[in-house]
């Protein structure tokens, strides 16, 4: 299957992505480099803060990504920060709190141990502004455990819903509950992910058939399940920023080869290689949350965000790739639309690409 069929009389041989006219493709390029900022290529934070109510006081852990906790400032405010910003409180009395340790996990996240004493009560609530403290959009997930382990109550804390409480008597798992929200997680990250749409973007542009977006998707799919499972698991580490500048270079690997190669009709084996490194990145979500450090479960967790990617990619893919065919239509644009957007993937990922090496 030929990536892109010129139809005039100029046109290469089948199979060759034609270049576009430079002076259109240079001021898209501009756009695009105009319209990127650097929040673009980054995940606005992820943050955990895990709740366990004992017999006479109630033990919080704070874990933070190394990154967030450069932004406040390095490991010495973070007791303070801890301090100002979380609220512990008992049937609507405040409980006071002192920080034990501020440790490293041995991965990429710092921990806040805090204790507040006096746990006698019913309703507990649990009030943290972390949030407002750190990059716009960043979020934290929240646990309250009873006294033996179980899940009371979980949630995703933002900017401006910064609160939960439970009954610790009333406490259940509700694992149904749980794995809707690491779904939900791996949704909102895939679709805030613009790094990954935009390798996968780009491998579906020259696409022409269903069965090989399908099987485009599903090489995908297999590897980076692979290294989310292995690095969320502790099995593999790899630098942060080493995972952030390769995921950046496939974008441009994969944007060069669309304008320079023969595309094939599929590249399921580049795929899969590249695969393996977004795998990486996807697996710093759950490793920021704790997951795989913590001592928590990590199977539910695990499938539910990696169920949560799925959906989103598919959905993008499903609502794309038809826009794409129409696009790529001789009669809807007077340039190769592949060949413009593939400069465009090299654009962005070479943007991002040295502003992370940097």
């Amino acid at each position: 299957m030929a990536a892109i069929t010129p139809t005039d009389r100029g046109s290469r041989r089948r199979g060759r992505l034609v270049r576009p006219a430079p002076r259109a493709c240079l001021a898209l390029g501009f756009l695009l480099l105009a319209a990127t900022p650097p929040a673009f290529a980054h995940d606005p934070g992820l943050s955990s803060l895990d709740v366990r109510v004992a017999r006479d006081h109630i033990g919080v852990v704070l874990a933070l990504a190394v990154a967030d906790v450069d932004l406040v400032g390095g490991r010495d405010t973070l007791r303070a920060l801890a301090l100002e910003s979380i609220e512990v409180r008992i049937d609507d009395r405040p409980l006071r709190g002192v920080v034990e340790t501020v440790s490293g996990d041995g991965g990429n996240a710092v921990q806040v141990r805090l204790t507040y004493l006096g746990a006698a009560g019913s309703r507990l609530a649990v009030r943290s502004t972390v949030a407002n403290r750190l990059a716009r959009g960043h979020r934290e997930l929240a646990s309250i455990r009873a006294v033996d382990g179980r899940i009371v109550s979980e949630r995703l804390l933002d900017a401006n819903w910064a609160e939960l409480d439970a009954s610790v008597e009333e406490a259940t798992n509700d694992a149904v509950g749980r794995f809707g929200r690491f779904l939900s997680l791996g949704v909102v990250h895939i679709l805030t992910g613009y790094d990954h749409l935009l390798f996968l973007a780009a491998l579906l542009v020259v696409v022409r058939r269903w069965r090989d977006v399908f099987q485009t998707i599903t090489a995908f799919t297999v590897a980076h399940s692979i290294t989310l499972a292995l690095a969320t698991t502790g099995v593999v580490h790899a630098p942060v920023r080493l995972v952030e500048a390769l995921i950046a270079a496939s974008i441009v690997y994969v944007g060069l080869e669309n304008l320079v190669r023969s595309v094939p009709s599929s590249r399921w084996k580049v795929t899969f290689a590249f695969g393996l490194i977004h795998g990486l990145g996807f697996a710093s979500a759950l490793r920021d949350l704790g997951i795989g450090t913590s001592g928590a479960a990590v199977a539910l967790p695990l499938a539910a965000f990696n169920a949560g990617v799925e959906v989103g990619q598919t959905a993008v893919a499903a609502a794309f790739v038809p826009l794409f065919w129409k696009l790529s239509s001789p009669r809807s644009a007077p340039i190769q639309f592949a060949s413009a957007w593939s400069l465009l993937v090299v654009i962005a990922g070479g943007y991002w690409l040295i502003e992370r090496i940097v």
